[in-house]
């Protein structure tokens, strides 16, 4: 296993380098063309690899970061700390567990404009006018 330990730490750093050198925009490759160095990286072992990995680290040091704009707060996580969701169960409330009665209905007026008269018996009515 000794022997080939060199051969497969150097097959991972060309493997991981050719992809870093590919994945790397054209604009960002530094010094040379990226066809160059991916020839370079492919053909001469450990140091090809090494040199890459060590100027694209220096030139990705050198770009300035663009800032990112922030964010507007975000709205509550959970919906028993949002105000609007909370406003919107009233509607859903069972009317006989709330302390405060219902409201009662409005009679409705007939086609004359007046409002009917309530024709259901009283107590004390006896059927006697």
């Amino acid at each position: 296993m000794g022997r080939y330990l060199p051969f497969l730490i150097s097959l991972a750093l060309t493997i991981y380098a050719l992809f870093h050198c590919i994945q790397t925009p054209d604009d960002e490759v530094p010094h040379l063309p990226k066809l160059v160095w991916i020839v370079i990286i492919v053909f001469v072992p450990f140091a090809g690899p090494i040199v890459w990995l060590l100027l694209a680290r220096r030139s990705g040091a050198k770009r300035v970061r663009a800032v990112k704009p922030q964010r507007p707060p975000a709205r509550p996580v959970a919906p028993d700390d949002d105000p609007d969701f909370l406003k919107s169960l009233d509607r859903y409330r069972d009317p006989r567990t709330t302390g405060t009665p219902p409201a009662e209905p409005r009679p409705e007026q007939d086609q004359a404009g007046e409002t009917p008269k309530d024709e259901s018996p009283t107590e004390s009515d006896d059927g006697k006018k």
